[in-house]
């Protein structure tokens, strides 16, 4: 299996899990919008959840170590009011009672993800995610990866999805097990 396909075959459990977790834990549907190639390290949101990946993908007989990180980015206005449905609470803006729903929606979408990469044939070792926040604020990819930006809309406002992956990587991947 190519690696691009390979790559469409990873992104589809996050977006299906991004879906349930909207639907279950912030009570809104969700639209995804075309993907694109993503370029630079400008995030498109102001509070971003990111969270790197590495394992093995084992298929008929291959196995091919892979990394990959999955950024979950909210504009200031859309995670307040995803914060505020999430937590059944009034918010008008930022603060540090909100300041960890990224981190949980996006622990929350790795848990649904991983089910279904495992039946997939994907070992996935993932590290706790970081916040970052701030207007035009970077995320550092893992090198020689290409990003792939989603962009999603829903009754609380848009967000994106970014993702890379790059199969077949050489050496350790430094990675915080979660337990």
């Amino acid at each position: 299996m190519s690696e691009i396909k390979r790559f469409i075959e990873f992104s589809k459990p996050f977006i299906d899990a991004t879906r349930n977790v909207f639907e279950t834990m912030v009570f809104t549907k969700i639209q995804t919008g075309k993907p694109a190639i993503k370029e630079g390290n400008t995030s498109q949101g102001d509070v971003s959840a990111v969270l790197g990946l590495s394992g093995e993908y084992k298929k008929e007989g291959e196995i091919c170590p892979y990394r990959a990180m999955l950024v979950i980015s909210f504009p200031f206005d859309t995670y307040v009011k995803a914060a505020s449905a999430m937590l059944m609470e009034d918010y008008t803006e930022y603060n540090e009672e909100i300041s960890d729903v990224a981190g949980e929606i996006c622990n929350m979408v790795m848990g649904n993800a991983k089910r279904d990469l495992t039946a997939l044939g994907y070992s996935t070792n993932m590290a706790i995610p970081s916040i970052v926040m701030g207007k035009n604020h970077s995320i550092r990819y893992p090198g020689d990866t290409t990003i792939i930006m989603i962009p999603i809309s829903s009754a609380h406002g848009n967000f994106y999805i970014e993702l890379c992956y790059k199969d077949n990587v050489k050496g350790d991947i430094e990675v915080k097990i979660q337990k």
